[in-house]
């Protein structure tokens, strides 16, 4: 990866913090949950239950949930139309129509009209603050997703810490900017291979190529390919360790081809699969590089490394916490719902590749030449 395109990138994350040693964390802090539990007078002076309760029965009502976005956006668009307003427009900031309002969502407003908070409101330079909403904010999960395994426990015996990973992409139409991708919560003891395993990629679904003289004629349906995989983490790179020769020495046989001024990196001394997140030092808000599949990039960055609460779900881990939702291609045929196919060099179509959904790829009927491939699209099996 070029180096300035790399430094740009990695401005976008960050401060990260100083250097977090994993073991020597959970070993400092396993104390902690030795600690007698605060009198219940005071528990129940600090407990916001009712706060929360309150929210919950708010987002489980559909109704009141529906109400409470429509105000939000409205208010959020007469904030950028006071703010694009000029003395000459005459143009009235929209109003909420409140003709359709229930019982129900008319007594909820009065109690959001009588907060006493000054700060509850949108003041009128609250616009600059807001942005719209992104595909990141997205989340497709609507509860948290456990590994299909059950070897992730928490247990009395052996603290642990929970690590939370979030996982950025390089936007495919601006190289230099990134966007979450997802986000997953490990357990120490788990190994840099398990995170790796976990994350949900469209490049682990590329389906194996079927080759003709050395020519690629085709691709199978059924077997995904699996190639190798290099996470470097603090100067150090952790090859999946399935070769002899892997990924990591690949890599670092590529940086000794470059300038002197490159990042210098090692080899590290253990294998992903063999490296527990346990062993590591980590920096908080660092973006770590991952690459797998031939050039697919993904930049890991620790959100969060802390002890287990009684609350933590118990088993499962990794979990997947949010996922992105993929933007699709659209077919370029019918133009109404998402390609299946892609299609390389068919001389009846105006670009190649060229997505097409499968009934129109049908319609067409069978090509004239026999150059034409055809490639089928990720279909979000493994870990989706």
């Amino acid at each position: 990866m070029n180096a300035t395109k790399a430094s740009y990138i990695e401005n976008q994350f960050g401060p990260p913090s100083e250097l977090v040693n994993v073991a020597q964390f959970i070993q400092s802090t396993s104390h902690a949950l030795s600690l007698p539990v605060y009198p219940p007078e005071i528990a129940e002076q600090c407990s916001v239950a009712d706060i929360r309760d309150s929210l919950t029965a708010v987002g489980n009502d559909p109704r009141l949930m529906a109400h409470l976005i429509k105000n939000h956006e409205l208010a959020v668009s007469n904030l950028h139309l006071a703010a694009e307003r000029t003395a000459r427009s005459r143009k009235r900031p929209p109003e909420r129509d409140t003709s359709n309002d229930t019982p129900e969502i008319v007594k909820f407003q009065e109690e959001l009209d009588n907060i006493p908070l000054e700060s509850w409101k949108l003041q009128a330079n609250s616009g600059i603050f807001i942005r719209p909403v992104k595909t990141s904010d997205q989340n497709t999960l609507m509860h948290e997703k456990t590994t299909r395994t059950d070897d992730g426990r928490l247990t009395a015996d052996a603290p642990q810490a929970l690590i939370t990973v979030t996982v950025h992409n390089k936007l495919s139409w601006r190289q230099t900017h990134v966007s979450r991708a997802s986000r997953h919560v490990l357990l120490s003891s788990q190994t840099l291979g398990d995170l790796f395993e976990t994350i949900p990629c469209t490049s682990n679904e590329i389906n194996e190529e079927i080759l003709d003289d050395g020519r690629v004629t085709g691709y199978r349906d059924d077997v995904p390919t699996r190639p190798g995989c290099v996470i470097c983490i603090e100067g150090l790179a952790y090859g999946d360790g399935e070769n002899e020769f892997d990924y990591a020495d690949k890599l670092i046989q590529h940086l000794q081809s470059m300038p002197k001024e490159s990042v210098t990196i090692t080899k590290a001394p253990t294998a992903m699969h063999d490296t527990p997140l346990s062993s590591l030092s980590l920096r908080i808000g660092e973006p770590y590089w991952l690459l797998h599949h031939g050039n697919c990039e993904h930049f890991i960055v620790i959100d969060q490394i802390r002890l287990q609460h009684p609350t933590d779900t118990p088993s499962g881990y990794p979990l997947t916490i949010q996922i992105t939702p993929p933007i699709l291609d659209v077919c370029r045929g019918c133009t109404k719902v998402p390609a299946a196919l892609s299609i390389v060099n068919d001389e009846r179509l105006g670009e190649t590749p060229c997505p097409l959904c499968v009934p129109c790829w049908t319609a067409m009927g069978d090509p004239k030449n026999n150059k034409a491939v055809v490639v089928p699209f990720p279909k979000y099996e493994l870990g989706w």
